[in-house]
């Protein structure tokens, strides 16, 4: 019967076992039995090479163990005050320490199977935990972008184009200073390096004026904008123009910052597997592409395929903290080159 469940039966035993079988109901039952107590061997199971005479020598072990006498087991009982202990007077079996380094063996497996299970599914969770926070910060400096333009004749926060204010990380500072945005944390996006900077906050826009040298004004711009990157306006007629907020579903108004080293500048936040961005009607979408498909505008570079002023009002452009919304005059040759021209 074991031969049977174990499959190690050639096939007229096999097919002598199932005669037998289908006409003996108490054989039936012994089978149910025996296959049920193997089922705790199934966890550790294994396919090897049995070793020579394994057969006869399990017999002869099971017929050994089947004379052995059974030992007496003696107890001595401690006084009163104490409590009670069952002494053996004989060792375990070897076969019983044999079954439990197995059974050890078995919660080892066990244990490694549910790390390997476990840690790659805390570590999603924890990245999408990360993911919908960013989304949250985004959705929260829209109310705040949304409440400004209100009050400002429908236009979003203005980046100047020269000057030390001319930068896209503007408006941060410009939000915070006008009372807008009451978390300045809200520009760092928790998947981004900077939110590991304990000591970040937003500058005030008095501070960003105050600079007296160009390496300290760098640095400032860098950052003002935390890990999220703002809308650089348009040119129009041959002038700049501030963004108006006409409620636009694909038009995008911020995004995780654009990097300078992966392709299509994709942002690092995530790992470069996408960014999430603020369109100008307040929705937060995460994109795997700042262009998601050929007839979509790349919201990273403008039409000309620089990181600058859209070229016309519906050309929307995302640029990082330190991004200037007008460059000197460049030429390349395809996008984002940057290349000289006269």
């Amino acid at each position: 019967m074991l031969g049977y469940l174990l499959g190690a039966l050639d096939d007229a035993e096999r097919e002598l076992v199932e005669t037998h079988l289908q006409s003996e109901a108490d054989l039936r039952r012994d089978l149910a039995v025996l296959r049920g107590g193997m089922k705790p061997l199934e966890a550790s199971r294994e396919d090897f090479s049995p070793p020579v005479d394994l057969a006869a020598r399990t017999c002869r072990f099971v017929a050994a163990q089947s004379r052995e006498p059974v030992q007496p087991v003696s107890q001595v009982v401690e006084p009163a005050a104490s409590r009670p202990t069952i002494i053996s007077s004989g060792a375990p079996p070897a076969w019983i320490n044999r079954v439990r380094w197995q059974n050890m063996a078995v919660a080892i497996g066990i244990f490694v199977a549910a790390v390997l299970l476990i840690v790659p599914a805390v570590q999603r969770s924890r990245v999408q935990a990360r993911l919908m926070a960013c989304q949250d910060n985004l959705r929260q400096i829209g109310m705040a972008l949304t409440q400004y333009s209100q009050q400002h004749h429908g236009f979003f926060p203005h980046i100047p184009t020269q000057g030390k204010l001319a930068a896209a990380g503007l408006y941060a500072p410009t939000l915070v200073s006008a009372g807008f945005l009451n978390e300045p944390r809200r520009v760092v996006c928790p998947a981004s390096t900077l939110a590991e900077d304990r000591h970040f906050r937003v500058p005030t826009l008095e501070e960003i004026r105050a600079t007296t040298t160009a390496e300290q004004l760098e640095r400032l711009r860098r950052t003002m904008g935390g890990s999220y990157g703002y809308n650089l306006g348009h040119m129009s007629g041959g002038h700049y123009h501030g963004t108006k907020n006409i409620g636009r579903e694909n038009f995008a108004m911020m995004a995780d910052a654009p990097s300078k080293h992966l392709p299509g500048r994709q942002s690092a936040n995530h790992g470069g597997r996408g960014q999430n961005v603020l369109f100008e009607n307040g929705q937060v979408r995460f994109v795997t592409s700042p262009r998601p498909n050929p007839q979509a505008d790349d919201f990273f570079l403008n039409d000309d395929g620089f990181v600058a002023a859209g070229t016309h009002r519906n050309d929307s452009v995302v640029g990082a903290s330190d991004s200037k919304p007008i460059l000197p005059v460049m030429r390349g040759e395809g996008k984002g080159e940057g290349k000289k021209r006269k």
